[in-house]
């Protein structure tokens, strides 16, 4: 009988934790390392978070995210959904790496990365998704091969119909959002790779794109205030 994590409970997977990359609390998700018969996955646990964030918030944020690793099942720099235990929680596949900000082991060959990084950014795109937060270098990895691995797709934003035009006029600022993100990468890790062809944040909606921006953030503050007991 061939192993399969979605004969597993959410607190069966729970007990077999063999890591924590991100201890829940606030508005934070628990993310641990699952370790079962041999095989690794990573469980998102929207739960960890505190209880009325968790209660209300959770199962939306879960959704958003099984819906945008859906959508990007067949692209191979993002993690696979593997399972959905409970509607604030699913299993994804396990990746071997290190935060692009915090690289102990590996040794990038920065300018073969960076063309790896920008072809899985594109393919992100085709797929219909933009990330909509690499400029947090926490969301980019780096396996032991150079390769990207784009995780935290929470504040993703999906293309619509074809008939939707604001929904694809956003999309398109999003994933120019997302190859500033590249742009803010290269400078803080390779400089020498820059071109002038690389999109600079500020380049992108002028006025009406920073007060997208700032509300996004507004209420993602809001949010954490009325439902947390922490400001995370």
């Amino acid at each position: 009988m061939s192993f399969q994590w979605s004969d597993y409970s959410l607190d069966e997977l729970r007990s077999h934790a063999t890591q924590v990359f991100r201890q829940g609390g606030g508005s934070r998700p628990d993310v641990m390392l699952i370790e079962f018969n041999g095989h690794k996955a990573v469980l998102k646990d929207q739960a960890g978070a505190d209880k009325w964030f968790a209660l209300l918030v959770g199962p939306i944020l879960n959704w958003r995210e099984t819906k945008a690793l859906k959508h990007l099942h067949e692209v191979q720099y993002v993690p696979q959904l593997l399972h959905t235990p409970s509607t604030r929680s699913f299993l994804m596949s396990y990746h071997e790496s290190e935060q692009i900000s915090h690289l102990q082991h590996i040794s990038p060959d920065w300018p073969v990365f960076f063309e790896r990084l920008e072809s899985a950014i594109q393919a992100v795109h085709r797929a219909g998704v933009a990330h909509n937060d690499l400029r947090n270098p926490s969301n980019t990895l780096v396996t032991p091969q150079g390769e990207p691995v784009l995780v935290d797709l929470v504040a993703c934003f999906c293309r619509g119909r074809a008939w939707n035009w604001p929904n694809h006029w956003l999309f398109t600022k999003f994933a120019q959002v997302d190859l500033s993100a590249l742009t803010k990468l290269k400078t803080r890790f390779a400089p020498q790779l820059l071109h002038e062809s690389d999109i600079q944040a500020e380049q992108i909606a002028g006025k009406t794109g920073m007060a997208i921006k700032g509300l996004g953030q507004k209420i993602r503050r809001l949010s954490r205030r009325l439902f947390t007991d922490q400001q995370k």
